[in-house]
Parts: structure tokens; sequence; C-alpha cells
């Protein structure tokens, strides 16, 4: 009986006798293949014309070439070299990273052409504890590190001056509404109290307090618009002064504003509204002929300081409280009262703040400076005529707009030559 081992192969397309075995686990096989040819099997060997050939203990084996093919290293007990011309020592994978050489990947060899990698080049490759590649011929490459952006700090000092301001203002205003209120009530309580209806005069007293001091909150500020005469302005007729009006509005976080125009060649601007959502920016409609763009922003900051600080509400309450007082004394008593209960150095203020919002103290200098010298400064103001409306100057960006020159400075922070001279010191 003839053993499987030693049955006769058949022969190949060419003639040439081809052998393979079969024997327990092991395989053989022969394939022709390039100019030569290519072998398989357990064992086997190649000459003149015949290709390479590769072993394998346990698995197979793969070689081919046309010349002759050298055999590369194993692969967990998978031997794999590869022809195409001349391959001996192909490029290897390592846990090293190395590649162009023979080697292992973690336990496993695998060859491949040196024409196609060159020893010493290619890229670096870490095994699966790692897995790091890196490319390039000449060395390894650098990692980048992200840096941190700096974080800005931000000087809240002066934002909560201003929010402190804005509610002291709110106070006051408050307090003065309640004031002449409470006086009505007291008297109201009185009768009362005479008549004997005790209980009725003290909730006449309650009564007539708060309903005054709500009436004076509400209507203040449209009696004063109504006794300057200023009418709403359209954006057609002025788109300049708009326009300076949103721009400053965003930059001090402020609603857009209802602008109103008084008829009158002074340049002057004033602000009146219960707060800064119901404000109303006031111009004369000679301040947008009379000024830069830079003086002009200048000056409508600040008035939009006054609407940020709840002097709009403070201001108006002021001039209706001082009317009483105005009649017994006389027009300019209740101006100087006005001046005295909105608070003396308001004007002051108001311009070093809004040098910081415009971040240009010359600009709103030079405003001043047209304002007092200009050849409308002696023009009859406030143009309406009416008691209310005389009331009104310390409220007006320039207040000493139609004054004489005989009135004293000395200790007067809202006159306006003091305030262009502080600001051309800045």
């Amino acid at each position: 009986m003839t053993d499987a081992s030693d049955r006769p192969a058949p022969s190949g397309p060419t003639g040439s006798p081809s052998a393979g075995a079969r024997s327990g686990g092991s395989r053989n096989r022969r394939r022709r293949g390039g100019g030569g040819g290519a072998g398989r099997g357990a064992s086997g060997s190649a000459s003149g014309g015949g290709g390479g050939s590769s072993s394998a203990s346990s698995g197979h084996g793969r070689s081919g070439g046309s010349g002759s093919g050298g055999s590369g290293g194993s692969r967990s007990g998978q031997s794999r070299s590869g022809g195409g011309g001349n391959r001996n020592g192909g490029g290897n994978r390592s846990g090293d990273g190395n590649r162009g050489g023979d080697g292992s990947r973690d336990g496993q060899n695998r060859p491949t052409s040196g024409g196609r990698r060159p020893s010493g080049q290619g890229g670096n490759r870490q095994g699966p504890a790692g897995r790091h590649r890196s490319g390039g011929s000449s060395g390894n490459g650098s990692e980048r590190t992200a840096v941190p952006a700096p974080i800005a700090r931000v000087d809240r000092g002066v934002e909560l001056a201003e929010e402190a301001a804005a509610a002291a203002n709110r106070r006051r205003a408050l307090l003065l509404s309640l004031l002449p209120s409470a006086v009505l009530g007291v008297v109201a309580a009185a009768v009362l109290v005479v008549v004997g209806q005790v209980l009725v005069a003290l909730a006449a007293l309650v009564f007539v307090t708060a309903a005054g001091a709500a009436w004076l909150w509400r209507t203040a500020p449209g009696t004063v618009l109504d006794a300057l005469g200023a009418v709403p302005s359209r954006e057609s007729d002025r788109p300049r002064l708009h326009n300076l009006v949103d721009g400053l509005c965003a930059t001090m976080g402020l609603e857009r504003l209802s602008i109103a125009v008084v008829d009158s060649d002074v340049p002057n601007a004033m602000a009146v509204g219960r707060d800064p959502k119901s404000a109303t920016l006031v111009v004369t409609s000679g301040l947008d002929r009379a000024l830069t763009l830079v003086e002009l922003e200048g000056v409508l900051a600040h008035e939009l300081v006054h609407i940020k600080r709840n002097d709009t509400v403070l201001s108006a309450v002021a001039v209706l409280v001082a009317v009483p007082w105005a009649v017994v004394r006389g027009t300019p008593a209740g101006v100087d009262a006005v001046h005295g209960l909105v608070g003396r150095g308001r004007e002051f203020s108001a311009d070093q703040r809004a040098a910081l919002v415009v971040r240009y103290p010359p600009g709103i200098g030079s405003a001043l400076g047209t304002m007092v010298g200009g050849p409308t400064a002696t023009t009859v103001w406030p143009p309406p005529a009416g008691r209310v409306a005389a009331l009104t100057r310390w409220l007006w960006v320039d207040p000493m707009a139609g004054a004489t020159d005989a009135e004293s400075v000395v200790g007067n922070l809202d006159d306006t030559r003091v305030r262009a001279a502080a600001l051309d010191l800045d």
C-alpha cells in the first residue's frame, strides 16, 4: 500500500514537476507565478527560473517573485515574504516604531519590500500598548501644547458706583414726591380730626400721601415736555443725531430712546423720564447744526449718563415741586431751588463720566466751548414762555445759556465755563 506522502504529484502546465505532501495538519502546495515560478509549501526550494519559498511550522507561507526571494521573519507562527524585484530584509514594525529592517510586532514579524520602504525611512508606530505614530524621514515630530488665553480682569468699580448713584437718585425722587403729598395729607387729616373723624383722618393721610406721590412720579416728565413745547423727532429729519444716539445706547446698555426737539437756535440738550426705558432725550434744533460729529457725540453721551443714573425722574419731580416756591418767592428763587434739589455738581459729574464713555474728553470740552462762545449764546433762553420752562435751567447741558457774564462762577461746578476748562486739563 502506498503512503500518502509518496503519492506522485501531477505535472504543471509547463511540464516541470511539482511535488506536494499532506501529512498530519500540514498542507503543501506549489504555485507557479511571475517569470520563473512561485512555491508554497511546508518546505521547498526554487533555483534557476524558480521563485522564492517560505516555510512555517504551523500555518502556511507565501512567497513569490521573478528573481530571487529572501525569507522574512516570523509572525505568530506565520511568515510572509514577498518579492517583486529583489526583496531581501523588508521593513518591519516593532514596538519601538522603527520600520525598515527586521523586527517584531508583539511577537509578529512582517517583512515587506525594501524597495517600498527603504531602511531608515518611514513612520514610527507603537504597538497596541502605545498607539503612537509619527511621520517624517529625519526625526521625531514635536507635540503642540495648547496654551489657555489669559482672562481679562474687568474693573467693576465704575459700574458699581453708577448703579449706587442710580439707586440713590430713585430714593431721592421718591422722597421728594412724598414730601409735598404728605403735606397735603396732613392738612386733610387735620380737618377731619377737627370734625371728629379720627379714623377717617388717618386713612385720608395715607391715601392722599400715596396718591399725590404717584401722581407726581408719573406726570412730572410729561408736564416738563409739554412746558418746553418739545415735539417728537423723526429719524429721516436728523439721521446723524439718531445714529449717534443708537450707537451710544448700545455702548451704555440702554434701550433705544425717544428723541424730542425744541425749536431754538441755541445748541442745548436735556433728558427727562420716569426710568431709562421711558426716558426722552430733548435737543434743540440748533444742536445738530452747531456741533461737529465728535462734539455732538460728547453732548449726547452726557445726557445718556443722566438717563442711566435715573437723574431724569429726580429732575422732573424737582421742577414741579419747586413751582409753588417760585410762585411765592419768584422764578429766580425757584430756579435756585431746583438746582439744590437735583444736586449741585450734577453736570460736572456727568461730564466726567461721559468722557470715559466716549474716551475723548476734548470732544466734550470743545462742545461746551462752542456753547459758551457761540453767536447764539446770548439768545433769550428758554425759548417757550412760562414758569415751568424757566425752572428747567439746571437740567440742560448748558445751564448758562442766556445768562449774563455778571453771574459768578466761584463755587459753581455746573457752570459751563468751569466744566470746559476742567475737560481741557484732562
